[in-house]
Protein backbone atom coordinates (compact mmCIF):
# COMPACT_ATOMS: atom_id res chain seq x y z
CA UNK A 1 0.00 0.00 0.00
CA UNK A 2 2.94 2.88 0.85
CA UNK A 3 4.27 1.75 -2.49
CA UNK A 4 0.91 2.98 -4.19
CA UNK A 5 0.07 -0.59 -5.47
CA UNK A 6 -3.73 -1.37 -5.63
CA UNK A 7 -3.66 -4.38 -7.32
CA UNK A 8 -1.04 -7.32 -6.75
CA UNK A 9 0.07 -10.88 -8.24
CA UNK A 10 1.74 -12.86 -6.11
CA UNK A 11 2.57 -15.42 -8.91
CA UNK A 12 4.80 -17.61 -7.39
CA UNK A 13 2.41 -18.79 -4.15
CA UNK A 14 4.06 -22.09 -2.48
CA UNK A 15 1.74 -24.43 -1.05
CA UNK A 16 -2.33 -24.53 -0.73
CA UNK A 17 -2.69 -23.49 2.86
CA UNK A 18 -1.39 -20.31 1.47
CA UNK A 19 -3.99 -19.71 -0.62
CA UNK A 20 -6.58 -20.32 1.90
CA UNK A 21 -5.02 -17.43 3.83
CA UNK A 22 -5.53 -15.60 1.26
CA UNK A 23 -8.99 -16.71 0.75
CA UNK A 24 -9.78 -15.66 4.49
CA UNK A 25 -7.91 -12.49 4.63
CA UNK A 26 -10.47 -11.48 1.24
CA UNK A 27 -13.21 -13.17 3.59
CA UNK A 28 -12.58 -11.29 6.81
CA UNK A 29 -12.18 -7.91 4.96
CA UNK A 30 -8.42 -8.13 6.07
CA UNK A 31 -7.20 -8.00 2.30
CA UNK A 32 -6.37 -4.14 0.96
CA UNK A 33 -5.21 -4.90 -2.82
CA UNK A 34 -6.65 -6.95 -5.61
CA UNK A 35 -5.06 -10.13 -5.22
CA UNK A 36 -4.42 -12.35 -8.25
CA UNK A 37 -2.36 -15.28 -7.37
CA UNK A 38 -0.95 -18.56 -9.36
CA UNK A 39 0.21 -21.85 -7.45
CA UNK A 40 3.88 -23.09 -7.64
CA UNK A 41 4.23 -26.69 -8.86
CA UNK A 42 7.63 -28.61 -8.46
CA UNK A 43 6.97 -31.96 -9.87
CA UNK A 44 4.65 -33.72 -12.63
CA UNK A 45 2.60 -35.65 -9.85
CA UNK A 46 1.74 -32.58 -8.03
CA UNK A 47 0.82 -31.07 -11.22
CA UNK A 48 -1.64 -33.98 -11.88
CA UNK A 49 -3.27 -33.95 -8.70
CA UNK A 50 -3.69 -30.55 -8.48
CA UNK A 51 -5.52 -29.66 -11.73
CA UNK A 52 -7.89 -32.78 -10.93
CA UNK A 53 -8.57 -31.92 -7.41
CA UNK A 54 -7.58 -28.10 -6.62
CA UNK A 55 -10.33 -25.65 -7.57
CA UNK A 56 -10.22 -22.29 -5.00
CA UNK A 57 -13.39 -19.80 -5.29
CA UNK A 58 -12.62 -16.45 -6.40
CA UNK A 59 -13.82 -14.30 -4.08
CA UNK A 60 -13.75 -10.44 -3.07
CA UNK A 61 -10.15 -8.88 -3.52
CA UNK A 62 -8.90 -12.55 -4.11
CA UNK A 63 -8.74 -14.10 -7.55
CA UNK A 64 -6.86 -17.52 -8.22
CA UNK A 65 -5.56 -17.49 -11.88
CA UNK A 66 -3.68 -21.06 -12.00
CA UNK A 67 0.04 -22.39 -12.57
CA UNK A 68 3.08 -21.44 -12.40
CA UNK A 69 6.38 -23.64 -13.14
CA UNK A 70 10.15 -23.01 -13.57
CA UNK A 71 12.35 -23.76 -15.98
CA UNK A 72 15.93 -22.39 -15.42
CA UNK A 73 17.01 -20.40 -12.18
CA UNK A 74 19.38 -17.29 -12.40
CA UNK A 75 22.97 -15.44 -13.29
CA UNK A 76 24.01 -15.58 -9.42
CA UNK A 77 23.83 -19.26 -9.43
CA UNK A 78 25.10 -19.61 -13.13
CA UNK A 79 21.59 -21.31 -13.76
CA UNK A 80 20.50 -19.88 -16.76
CA UNK A 81 19.27 -22.01 -19.35
CA UNK A 82 21.14 -21.16 -22.05
CA UNK A 83 22.31 -22.34 -25.64
CA UNK A 84 26.07 -21.59 -24.70
CA UNK A 85 27.07 -23.41 -22.01
CA UNK A 86 30.29 -21.56 -22.10
CA UNK A 87 28.33 -18.51 -20.24
CA UNK A 88 29.69 -18.27 -16.74
CA UNK A 89 25.91 -17.75 -16.10
CA UNK A 90 25.09 -20.75 -17.45
CA UNK A 91 27.70 -22.97 -16.47
CA UNK A 92 25.57 -25.24 -13.65
CA UNK A 93 22.34 -24.78 -15.61
CA UNK A 94 19.99 -27.38 -17.10
CA UNK A 95 16.46 -27.42 -17.34
CA UNK A 96 13.84 -28.08 -14.57
CA UNK A 97 11.86 -30.60 -16.51
CA UNK A 98 13.01 -32.17 -20.34
CA UNK A 99 10.68 -31.00 -22.84
CA UNK A 100 8.77 -34.32 -23.15
CA UNK A 101 7.74 -33.93 -19.20
CA UNK A 102 7.15 -30.12 -19.36
CA UNK A 103 4.63 -30.44 -22.64
CA UNK A 104 2.72 -33.00 -20.55
CA UNK A 105 2.74 -30.75 -17.36
CA UNK A 106 1.97 -27.32 -19.43
CA UNK A 107 -1.09 -29.82 -21.12
CA UNK A 108 -2.44 -31.33 -18.41
CA UNK A 109 -2.47 -27.30 -16.65
CA UNK A 110 -3.46 -25.60 -20.03
CA UNK A 111 -6.39 -27.97 -19.96
CA UNK A 112 -8.09 -26.79 -16.56
CA UNK A 113 -8.68 -23.28 -18.74
CA UNK A 114 -6.64 -21.50 -16.35
CA UNK A 115 -3.48 -19.61 -17.06
CA UNK A 116 0.02 -21.49 -16.63
CA UNK A 117 3.06 -19.55 -16.24
CA UNK A 118 6.42 -20.35 -16.60
CA UNK A 119 9.83 -18.80 -14.68
CA UNK A 120 12.59 -18.90 -17.23
CA UNK A 121 14.96 -16.80 -18.03
CA UNK A 122 17.46 -18.09 -20.33
CA UNK A 123 17.27 -18.16 -24.41
CA UNK A 124 17.07 -21.97 -24.32
CA UNK A 125 14.46 -21.79 -21.26
CA UNK A 126 12.21 -19.80 -23.05
CA UNK A 127 12.44 -22.01 -26.52
CA UNK A 128 11.54 -24.74 -24.31
CA UNK A 129 8.41 -22.74 -22.57
CA UNK A 130 7.24 -21.78 -25.53
CA UNK A 131 7.50 -25.33 -27.41
CA UNK A 132 4.95 -26.56 -24.64
CA UNK A 133 2.85 -23.45 -24.76
CA UNK A 134 2.39 -24.21 -28.47
CA UNK A 135 1.94 -27.65 -28.46
CA UNK A 136 -0.79 -27.11 -25.40
CA UNK A 137 -2.74 -24.57 -27.43
CA UNK A 138 -2.21 -27.48 -30.66
CA UNK A 139 -3.47 -30.24 -28.85
CA UNK A 140 -6.55 -28.12 -27.05
CA UNK A 141 -7.60 -24.44 -28.69
CA UNK A 142 -8.85 -22.40 -26.52
CA UNK A 143 -9.80 -18.53 -26.51
CA UNK A 144 -7.21 -16.87 -25.31
CA UNK A 145 -5.48 -18.70 -22.40
CA UNK A 146 -2.40 -15.55 -22.04
CA UNK A 147 0.29 -17.96 -21.18
CA UNK A 148 2.65 -16.13 -19.52
CA UNK A 149 6.68 -16.16 -19.62
CA UNK A 150 8.15 -14.77 -16.65
CA UNK A 151 11.39 -12.88 -16.41
CA UNK A 152 12.29 -14.25 -20.22
CA UNK A 153 15.52 -11.89 -19.95
CA UNK A 154 17.16 -12.85 -23.30
CA UNK A 155 14.41 -13.99 -25.72
CA UNK A 156 16.14 -14.46 -28.97
CA UNK A 157 14.32 -12.98 -32.70
CA UNK A 158 12.53 -16.14 -33.23
CA UNK A 159 11.19 -16.78 -29.79
CA UNK A 160 9.71 -13.19 -29.61
CA UNK A 161 8.08 -14.03 -33.41
CA UNK A 162 6.41 -17.37 -31.38
CA UNK A 163 5.40 -15.03 -28.62
CA UNK A 164 3.31 -12.62 -30.82
CA UNK A 165 1.89 -15.75 -32.73
CA UNK A 166 0.68 -16.74 -29.55
CA UNK A 167 -0.15 -14.24 -27.14
CA UNK A 168 2.43 -15.09 -24.82
CA UNK A 169 2.61 -12.21 -22.42
CA UNK A 170 6.68 -11.60 -21.36
CA UNK A 171 5.92 -10.71 -17.04
CA UNK A 172 9.11 -8.27 -16.56
CA UNK A 173 11.00 -6.22 -13.97
CA UNK A 174 12.96 -3.60 -15.95
CA UNK A 175 14.41 -2.36 -12.58
CA UNK A 176 16.32 -5.46 -12.87
CA UNK A 177 18.62 -3.44 -16.04
CA UNK A 178 19.37 -0.70 -13.54
CA UNK A 179 20.26 -3.06 -11.05
CA UNK A 180 21.60 -6.26 -11.79
CA UNK A 181 22.61 -5.08 -15.80
CA UNK A 182 26.59 -4.45 -14.95
CA UNK A 183 26.84 -7.96 -12.73
CA UNK A 184 24.76 -9.61 -15.60
CA UNK A 185 27.51 -8.35 -18.57
CA UNK A 186 30.07 -9.96 -16.14
CA UNK A 187 28.81 -13.29 -16.62
CA UNK A 188 27.61 -13.30 -20.02
CA UNK A 189 28.50 -11.38 -23.16
CA UNK A 190 28.10 -8.83 -25.51
CA UNK A 191 26.13 -10.68 -28.15
CA UNK A 192 24.01 -12.23 -25.48
CA UNK A 193 23.25 -8.49 -23.73
CA UNK A 194 21.88 -7.07 -26.90
CA UNK A 195 18.90 -9.80 -26.25
CA UNK A 196 17.94 -8.68 -23.29
CA UNK A 197 14.68 -7.52 -22.40
CA UNK A 198 13.63 -5.92 -26.10
CA UNK A 199 10.69 -3.76 -24.45
CA UNK A 200 10.03 -1.51 -27.48
CA UNK A 201 10.68 -4.34 -30.32
CA UNK A 202 8.08 -6.10 -28.15
CA UNK A 203 5.91 -3.64 -27.93
CA UNK A 204 5.92 -2.75 -31.63
CA UNK A 205 5.00 -6.14 -32.34
CA UNK A 206 2.03 -6.65 -29.91
CA UNK A 207 3.58 -8.61 -27.56
CA UNK A 208 2.14 -8.37 -24.33
CA UNK A 209 4.05 -7.00 -21.30
CA UNK A 210 3.40 -6.35 -18.15
CA UNK A 211 5.37 -5.37 -15.14
CA UNK A 212 6.51 -6.40 -12.25
CA UNK A 213 9.05 -6.40 -9.25
CA UNK A 214 9.46 -9.56 -8.32
CA UNK A 215 9.83 -9.29 -4.44
CA UNK A 216 11.12 -10.93 -2.44
CA UNK A 217 14.10 -11.47 -5.10
CA UNK A 218 13.83 -7.55 -5.92
CA UNK A 219 14.66 -5.19 -2.34
CA UNK A 220 12.69 -2.50 -3.22
CA UNK A 221 8.83 -2.68 -5.05
CA UNK A 222 7.97 0.48 -5.52
CA UNK A 223 7.51 1.54 -9.49
CA UNK A 224 9.48 4.59 -9.97
CA UNK A 225 12.22 2.16 -10.34
CA UNK A 226 10.39 0.11 -12.87
CA UNK A 227 9.76 3.08 -14.95
CA UNK A 228 13.64 4.19 -14.85
CA UNK A 229 14.97 0.70 -15.76
CA UNK A 230 12.48 0.61 -19.02
CA UNK A 231 12.83 4.56 -19.81
CA UNK A 232 16.53 5.19 -19.31
CA UNK A 233 18.18 1.53 -19.81
CA UNK A 234 21.32 2.71 -17.74
CA UNK A 235 23.43 0.18 -15.26
CA UNK A 236 24.47 1.58 -11.53
CA UNK A 237 27.79 1.92 -13.88
CA UNK A 238 26.44 4.53 -16.55
CA UNK A 239 25.79 2.03 -19.35
CA UNK A 240 23.32 2.47 -21.66
CA UNK A 241 22.01 -1.28 -22.67
CA UNK A 242 20.20 -1.01 -25.96
CA UNK A 243 19.32 2.60 -26.20
CA UNK A 244 16.68 1.81 -29.13
CA UNK A 245 14.74 -0.29 -26.88
CA UNK A 246 14.03 2.80 -24.68
CA UNK A 247 9.97 3.38 -23.83
CA UNK A 248 8.44 6.52 -23.28
CA UNK A 249 7.16 7.08 -19.59
CA UNK A 250 4.16 6.70 -21.38
CA UNK A 251 4.32 3.36 -22.37
CA UNK A 252 6.06 2.42 -19.47
CA UNK A 253 3.26 3.63 -17.36
CA UNK A 254 0.72 1.95 -19.96
CA UNK A 255 2.13 -1.00 -19.42
CA UNK A 256 2.46 -1.32 -15.49
CA UNK A 257 -1.19 -0.38 -15.29
CA UNK A 258 -3.12 -1.74 -18.59
CA UNK A 259 -0.42 -4.49 -19.17
CA UNK A 260 -0.53 -5.84 -16.01
CA UNK A 261 -3.89 -5.63 -15.76
CA UNK A 262 -3.97 -8.09 -18.70
CA UNK A 263 -2.00 -10.27 -17.66
CA UNK A 264 -4.29 -11.33 -14.91
CA UNK A 265 -7.49 -10.99 -17.13
CA UNK A 266 -9.12 -8.10 -15.61
CA UNK A 267 -8.51 -5.03 -18.03
CA UNK A 268 -12.07 -4.57 -17.90
CA UNK A 269 -12.38 -3.74 -14.34
CA UNK A 270 -8.94 -2.30 -13.22
CA UNK A 271 -5.21 -0.78 -15.03
CA UNK A 272 -7.35 2.71 -15.94
CA UNK A 273 -9.70 5.10 -14.67
CA UNK A 274 -12.84 4.81 -17.25
CA UNK A 275 -16.66 4.43 -16.56
CA UNK A 276 -17.65 0.97 -15.36
CA UNK A 277 -14.50 0.44 -13.91
CA UNK A 278 -13.28 0.01 -10.22
CA UNK A 279 -12.29 3.33 -9.33
CA UNK A 280 -8.85 2.14 -8.06
CA UNK A 281 -6.01 4.93 -7.25
CA UNK A 282 -3.12 6.22 -6.55
CA UNK A 283 -2.34 9.51 -5.95
CA UNK A 284 1.81 10.91 -7.46
CA UNK A 285 3.14 13.86 -6.31
CA UNK A 286 3.93 14.66 -10.23
CA UNK A 287 2.12 13.96 -12.91
CA UNK A 288 3.48 11.02 -14.77
CA UNK A 289 2.48 12.26 -18.27
CA UNK A 290 4.60 15.36 -18.20
CA UNK A 291 6.91 15.69 -15.77
CA UNK A 292 10.53 15.37 -16.98
CA UNK A 293 11.59 11.81 -16.94
CA UNK A 294 14.94 12.18 -14.60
Amino acid sequence: LEAGYTSIQDVIVGNTNDIRLYQDFARNGKLKVRLYTLLYLNTEEQANQMAATFKPESTGLFTFGGWKLAMDGGPAPKTVLMYDKTLNMSQDSYPYFDQETLNRMVSTLHNTGLQVAVHVSGDKGIDMSLTAFEEAIRKNPRSDPRHRIEHGLWPTDSALKRMQNNKIILSAQPQWITWHGDSYAEVSDQKTMELILPFKTMLNMGIPVAFGCDVPASLYQDPKYAFSGSVFRRTQDGVILNPEEKLTIQEALKIHTMGSAYASFSETTTGSLEPGKFADITVWSHDLYTMPPA
